[in-house]
This record gives structure tokens, sequence and C-alpha cells, in this order.
């Protein structure tokens, strides 16, 4: 813990009047999500193209 709280510290190089969160961004931006799988109706294009 404490060799991790130091790595922390010097990445960051903030004073001690700061807390160091373990996640810097916030829960309200949007995480990036992976593409949703195609719909049903592009399925048999892509098939017929291979």
């Amino acid at each position: 813990m404490s060799c991790l709280f130091m790595l922390l510290q010097s990445q960051m190089s903030l004073p001690d009047t700061i807390p160091v969160d373990p996640v810097p961004v916030p829960d309200t931006i949007p995480r990036p999500q992976p593409m949703p799988d195609p719909p049903p109706d592009e399925e048999p294009i892509k098939l017929s193209h291979r």
C-alpha cells in the first residue's frame, strides 16, 4: 500500500493537501462502449458478401 501510494504521488506530483483518488475521472463522463451487434437485417448482407 505504501509503495503504491508513493508511486502515485511521484507520478501525479500533487501536494499532500489534495487527496489522490484511485479514479480521477468521475463516473458522470460516459465511457466509450463497444459497438453494438449489427441488426439482423445486416447479417445476411455480410454473409452474402463472403
